[in-house]
């Protein structure tokens, strides 16, 4: 947990803020007896699953199973952490949180930030009202791109001077130092230097709409043509997505997103009201940027013009893709096409045509492959497979992955018993590496084996400790603290014990300050939607689920204590068999056993 944030203002936010009105800028929501129901931002579905509980402040997609608070909402909705989460509902609720010192590298982050925001205005200004911006003008209208689009990416140009960002830090009142820690000046034997100096400028902003940085194209013969700001605390080219934060809400509505790799692609396409378009800014697609395309889409197309395809995707750019079991195609425009021409010169509808059209993963790994190797040859047709099927074997849905098999069978007119002998022998040859892949999809596929029956015994405790408060002294005196394994749990349950103790009462939101984990709020949303469809006997004084279920768990976790008692006294019977203790010490220890048992299995 964020703990330079306190719990209590964590509560205070929460209190003072309804999910609905959040939830509400992303879903349409219907009442629906006492909660709300809506179409879920996460996956796609046609049936409503995604409910909000305002009573309890909580949402829950019966579709996808996710849930949680109005914070874990917001940071997977805007891919934010914890505390940033927190931040911009405490903005909302007009809240000051008191600045500790993980605050204060947060508020040097938001002076970053500003800074950048007066060097956008500045270039901006320079652009569209000064003498100084006409050829730049005239270079921006000559790529066909509109005035509309110059205010909407919020185009700039860098002057052609030394200093004209160093100068600008007395007005803005800026120290120098942090403009050159934003990346907008360079330090040189003590003396400063803008960075960017003749250049159109491109501002680069997060999800939040924050400029994190700039991408700047040359107007003469400089090298680079284009330059990115360098890394900085708030800038990461390997987390950050061109045009991001005006494709989001059309990536949302329409559930996938036009994956380029130019900034002007992205603007000519929002222009022609391809507005799911964003881009990479120059580097290799990451784990991260998939990720973050997660939280907005359920499919990325990636647009390749043909003579970079092989050299772009022979990286690992598309396996990723795989390994997070996102949705992936690929559009291949003909040769002499990056999407700016091809939108210019052919139009929106020629290429939206080349969209629908797109390779499925597999289809152009097929072809891909085939153009790498000499088909003709038994070795070459041997690599192409090979190649292909590297990639199959880090599919972690099994069935997709059987179905897989399957396609490329067909599609490279290959028996399918042999492509999957070869897959086996592959998956043999890396056993090393394939025990780690399985195991990480066994965490995230099979999670409730992983948590144990005692994980989900203890989070029903915490359920009905809240939805039944009338229980909690009987958790404290019949089941006690010391019983709990998890410490995650075990700290909630202390808390709840806490607050119950102080107020007499305890409600959900209580607790919301302890549920930072994504996992946590989902299990803990889990449990307490599974115990409302019994709301009716639930509720105290009305018999008796409630009863029934803490009996239950008061009869699991002796049962695990007894057991653990059992195999203690079994491994200190066989212990002393070894050492040859006394006829007397054997006796002792049989007849505790016996006794141990009895009660084992009585429970």
């Amino acid at each position: 947990m964020a703990s330079f944030i306190p719990p209590e203002k964590i509560s205070e936010i929460q209190r003072s803020i309804n999910i609905i009105d959040i939830v509400s800028d992303y879903v349409a929501l219907k009442r629906a007896g006492k909660n709300f129901l809506g179409l879920c931002p996460f996956h796609h579905e046609k049936t409503p699953s995604f409910t909000v509980n305002e009573e309890k402040q909580i949402y829950k997609c019966f579709g996808c199973g996710d849930g949680g608070t109005i914070f874990n909402f917001l940071m997977k909705q805007e891919s934010l952490t914890f505390p940033e989460a927190i931040n911009v509902l405490a903005e909302k609720a007009n809240i000051r949180i008191d600045v500790s010192d993980n605050q204060n590298k947060n508020q040097r982050t938001n002076i970053l930030f500003k800074a950048n925001e007066q060097a956008t205005r500045f270039f901006v200004d320079t652009l569209l009202k000064i003498e100084e911006g006409r050829r730049p003008r005239d270079y921006v209208s000559s790529r066909s791109i509109n005035d509309d689009s110059i205010r909407k990416f919020r185009l700039g140009y860098a002057p052609n001077r030394w200093d004209s960002i160093v100068n600008k830090s007395k007005e803005w009142n800026v120290d120098t130092q942090l403009l050159e820690k934003a990346g907008l000046i360079i330090r040189k034997e003590g003396k400063c230097y803008d960075r960017f100096r003749n250049r159109l400028m491109f501002p680069i902003f997060d999800s939040q709409n924050r400029p994190v940085g700039f991408g700047a194209r040359a107007l003469d013969n400089s090298l680079p043509k284009y330059l990115n700001s360098p890394e900085t605390p708030i800038f990461s080219k390997s987390k950050t997505l061109y045009g991001i934060n005006l494709a989001k809400e059309s990536m949302l509505k329409n559930r996938k997103v036009l994956l380029m790799e130019g900034y002007t692609d992205v603007i000519i396409s929002h222009q022609n009201g391809i507005d799911w378009s964003v881009a990479v800014l120059g580097t290799a697609l990451t784990r991260e940027h998939v990720r973050t395309l997660k939280r907005y889409s359920d499919k990325a197309i990636l647009v390749f013009d043909a003579d970079t395809a092989g050299q772009k995707s022979s990286e690992r750019n598309l396996d990723i893709f795989i390994e997070e079991d996102f949705d992936v195609n690929i559009v291949l425009l003909p040769k002499g096409y990056d999407p700016y021409d091809f939108i210019v010169k052919r139009g929106k509808q020629q290429f939206l045509e080349q969209v629908d059209n797109a390779y499925d993963f597999f289809s152009f790994k097929v072809k891909l492959s085939e153009s790498k190797w000499d088909m003709s040859s038994v070795s070459g047709r041997t690599s192409a497979i090979d190649d292909i099927l590297s990639t199959a074997i880090k599919i972690p849905d099994v069935l997709k992955r059987d179905l897989t098999i399957r396609r490329v069978a067909e599609e490279m007119s290959i028996d399918e018993h042999l492509i999957r002998n070869r897959l086996n022998k592959s998956i043999n040859s890396k056993k090393g590496q394939t025990k780690a892949k399985q195991s990480h999809v066994q965490v995230s596929g099979n999670l409730n084996k992983t948590k144990s029956a005692d994980y989900q015994v203890e989070m029903t405790i915490l359920g009905l400790m809240i939805n039944r408060n009338d229980l909690i002294r009987k958790v404290e005196t019949d089941i006690g603290f010391d019983s709990f394994g998890n410490n995650a749990t075990l700290g909630i349950a202390k808390r709840i014990s806490e607050i119950y103790s102080q107020k007499g009462h305890v409600i959900l939101s209580d607790i919301f300050p302890m549920l930072d984990s994504s996992e946590m709020s989902r299990d803990m949303v889990d449990t307490i939607s599974e115990q409302e469809s019994m709301e009716g006997s639930l509720m105290a004084g009305q018999a008796d689920a409630g009863e029934k279920m803490i009996n239950e768990c008061i009869r699991y976790i002796k049962k695990m204590k007894n057991r653990k008692s059992l195999n203690q006294a079994k491994k200190r019977m066989s212990d002393l068999n070894k050492s040859k203790g006394s006829e007397q010490e054997v006796d002792q220890i049989l007849a505790g056993f016996h006794k141990k048992s009895t009660i084992f299995h009585s429970l």
